[in-house]
């Protein structure tokens, strides 16, 4: 499955269905990043069409402070290339695959066309991480099933990844990202996301 459909599945959970039951604390976060966005996306209606600087915005805004950007770039790399890097190579891959992920994907939200979310209840007890099981409701066509990985760090709930279908963002990544690391290492990689991110 391409990396550009399954970032505009995981953006449809702007619209979800309503639960009437108390929600856990993870699932409060992701309701709530929800609603938020909904608001941006209602009080911008008709600005979001090719509008990377706003899209961009909503995002940086909304979305990432609820993701561990760290724990993911380290696990989109992998452990051994991540520990062979310096604290600045680290820090720098961090930033720059984090605006490579919004600069390649922000057209994510541009295609969002009503679709909803319904959210399943957590099963077993919640620990310091907890997975979130959800399904994509199509207007044409089955459902979708969409998985959310969460971990609680300083006791703030941060999104680590997320799958479509059993399709992980992470193992995406990695498989894409394989090739230059074998070649170049994290620095590498980081001088390539560099170039893609200001359009070389």
């Amino acid at each position: 499955m391409q990396l550009k459909k399954i970032l505009v599945m995981f953006l449809c959970l702007l619209v979800s269905v309503p639960s009437f039951a108390a929600d856990p604390e993870p699932m409060v976060v992701m309701k709530n990043m929800t609603d938020q966005m909904l608001g941006e996306l209602d009080r911008h209606i008709g600005k979001l069409k090719n509008n990377d600087k706003l899209v961009n915005s909503l995002v940086n805004k909304i979305i990432l402070p609820h993701f561990d950007l760290v724990s993911m770039s380290q696990a989109v790399v992998g452990r051994d290339y991540w520990q062979q890097a310096s604290s600045v190579t680290q820090q720098q891959f961090v930033k720059e695959f984090t605006r490579y992920v919004i600069r390649t994907y922000s057209s994510a939200l541009q295609s969002y066309d009503g679709e909803k979310m319904k959210f399943y209840p957590i099963r077993g007890d919640i620990g310091d991480k907890v997975r979130i099981s959800s399904d994509l409701l199509l207007k044409n066509g089955p459902s979708i099933q969409l998985q959310y990985g969460l971990i609680k760090h300083g006791g703030q709930w941060l999104i680590y990844d997320f799958s479509v279908d059993g399709v992980s963002i992470i193992k995406n990544y990695n498989a894409q990202f394989a090739s230059i690391l074998r070649q170049s290492g994290l620095d590498g990689l980081v001088r390539q996301l560099q170039k893609r991110n200001i359009g070389k």
